[in-house]
């Protein structure tokens, strides 16, 4: 759209182009000048001397052929002029005087552009003699004479494109701030302080910070474009050295770079701690040359360091070598244009070919950021794969040690302690045998008691029948014994019809124990329920009962609700805890297909 415009605008605007005339102003009177003037025959629509040691009187005749008084505006297209004094048929007494060198409230028509409002009597010719002041910088006009209709739709045309360019900036704007967050690194902020930077350059370029942000500083207006300008430069240094530090290739081009970057550092410090050199001529003019060769340099460096790393098959290099030859490309033709080889560029060219350069390169290089983004994010999953991958190997393996270990204890528990515990438990059958007034019936009930513990401990240690007898019997089993020896009505109900592999198995088991465990030990409860079931590929595993409940305020729960936790978590499974004074349900969801 910004380009339809651009073409359309240009293409009506040269229809009102006043021809004019132009001579440098050697400490001229105005009465001198306005001899001069008459010599010069008008008929330049458009004048570039690149950078102007002189200041320069415009002459121009303009003639009203209607029956009616005439509006127009007189529109030098150039909002940078440092002071304009009008003169109007002969008058050596300036009619209006504007320009940066004077607050922006007192401009005789409102707007970022320096408009002189010039009214003409019915059928009449006026002659005005308009003297510029542009010493030591880049002098650029394309005048334009307009009635108020034609210039307010000019300035809608002009605003339209303005603000599509500044809202794509800010957009691009807060992308860079969200990949600096994201990306966590400095690239993503040095990134956006850049498009911030040369936003700022723009709206500055455009005389609209001197309208809205700093009217009264006038000493500021005439900084301002070169510190953006150096400003920028070393931002995009900056972000392409620590986007692709030179870590194969271009170390030496690199090392240009930096030095680069600090001799524009040290221009920008000129430029705000002024030493003088800006107040004389020829060193102003020495000091904006010298700035036009360090930005040539810079994008020259930039194409070639990218270049460098893009042949080196650095990632997204290709994306930053587009991008800075697009801008690179608009940026040199239009400052050879401006300030070294005047090519006769339509100022609205001038005005927004920059920008038009900078739709390009912030498009790519964002992409450039949004394409590492995308990378940072997978690899960012692999690791968090890899991560997870060997905390399970870790917990594979503690679990692993641990079945080892209860194995080791239950087989030492069923062989060592339970066959000292049966040899003694033969020796006292003997004993009563031999000596039957002796009175050892409870001592024989007591180490029948304990034989009986002993293989219920190594039963619980290691379930030795679970991958033949199967999850459900096992549980009945044991569920049976408990029974047996504690005064608790138990309900167990199982329905899995779905395989379930043993390591998933013996981890339920550990589970279903532990739950049963802490029922008998610590609920005091008449009744309680164990079901495991099947749901919607999930295993839903409920253990309740009608006891006192669990103590919310305790800061530890016991070492048994925090293995089920630990075990349930290693299953990417959850557990729901509902305690009160009349019980406690426990409900754990697994996944039917944990990957162990």
């Amino acid at each position: 759209m910004g380009l339809v415009l651009l073409l359309a605008s240009c293409s009506t605007r040269i229809e009102s182009a006043p021809p004019f005339s132009i001579f440098p102003n050697k400490d001229y009177t105005p009465e001198q000048a306005w001899a001069i003037a008459d010599t010069i025959p008008e008929y330049r629509i458009e004048f570039n001397p690149g950078i102007t040691r002189d200041q320069w009187w415009l002459g121009t005749s303009i003639t009203n052929n209607s029956d009616s008084i005439q509006e127009l505006l007189f529109v030098p297209n150039n909002p940078h002029i440092n002071r304009i004094l009008v003169f109007e048929d002969q008058s050596s007494l300036p009619k209006f005087e504007l320009g940066d060198f004077q607050s922006f409230e007192k401009r005789p028509f409102i707007d970022r552009d320096l408009v002189i409002p010039i009214t003409l009597p019915p059928a009449s010719t006026k002659k005005y003699l308009i003297l510029l002041d542009k010493v030591g910088e880049t002098f650029h006009i394309q005048p334009e004479l307009v009635d108020f209709q034609t210039f307010y739709q000019m300035k809608s045309d002009d605003t339209l494109i303005m603000g599509l360019i500044l809202g794509w900036m800010c957009i691009i704007f807060i992308f860079s701030i969200f990949f600096a967050i994201e990306l966590k690194t400095w690239t993503g902020a040095i990134y956006g302080a850049y498009v911030f930077s040369i936003s700022l350059w723009l709206a500055t370029h455009w005389g609209l910070t001197f309208q809205y942000l700093w009217p009264s500083q006038v000493d500021w207006v005439a900084m301002a474009r070169p510190f953006f300008n150096l400003l920028t430069n070393i931002l995009i240094l900056l972000l392409v050295v620590k986007f692709f530090p030179p870590k194969t290739t271009g170390k030496f081009t690199a090392k240009l770079i930096w030095g680069i970057l600090f001799i524009q550092l040290g221009l920008l410090l000129a430029i705000l701690f002024p030493i003088g050199i800006l107040e004389n001529i020829d060193f102003k003019v020495s000091f904006l040359q010298f700035t036009l060769i360090v930005s040539l340099l810079t994008n020259i460096l930039l194409i070639f360091y990218s270049y460098q790393q893009w042949k080196a098959n650095v990632p997204l290099a290709g994306y930053y070598l587009i991008g800075i030859a697009f801008l690179a490309l608009f940026g040199i033709v239009l400052q050879l244009n401006q300030k070294i080889l005047p090519m006769g560029l339509p100022h609205y060219l001038v005005d927004f070919g920059s920008a038009f350069g900078l739709l390009g390169e912030t498009g790519i290089i964002t992409a450039a950021f949004a394409k590492r983004a995308s990378i940072f994010k997978k690899e960012k999953e692999q690791l968090t794969i890899e991560i997870l991958e060997k905390e399970k190997q870790v917990a594979d393996q503690l679990i692993q040690v641990q079945e080892d270990e209860r194995q080791r204890l239950g087989r030492d528990l069923h062989d060592s302690i339970g066959g000292m515990l049966a040899s003694l438990f033969i020796k006292t059958e003997s004993i009563s045998d031999k000596y039957p007034n002796v009175p050892l019936g409870e001592f024989k009930q007591l180490i029948e008691q304990s034989i009986q513990e002993a293989r219920s401990l190594s039963h619980n240690l290691t379930p030795h029948h679970l991958e033949e007898n199967g999850l459900e019997n096992v549980l009945k089993q044991q569920i049976g014994l408990l029974r047996q020896k504690y005064p608790i009505d138990f309900n167990f109900y199982f329905q899995i019809n779905s395989p379930i592999n043993k390591s998933l198995q013996l981890i339920l088991y550990r589970i279903s124990n532990e739950l049963l465990q802490n029922i008998v030990k610590h609920a005091h409860a008449q009744e309680a329920l164990l079901s495991i079931a099947e749901q919607d590929g999930k295993i839903e595993l409920i253990a309740e009962d009608d006891g006192k409940g669990i103590d919310q305020t305790s800061t530890s729960q016991g070492i048994g609700i925090k293995n089920i936790r630990e075990r349930v978590n290693y299953l990417k499974g959850n557990l729901t805890l509902e305690t009160n004074q009349s019980g406690t349900t426990i409900t754990i969801i697994i996944p039917l297909h944990a990957e162990l």
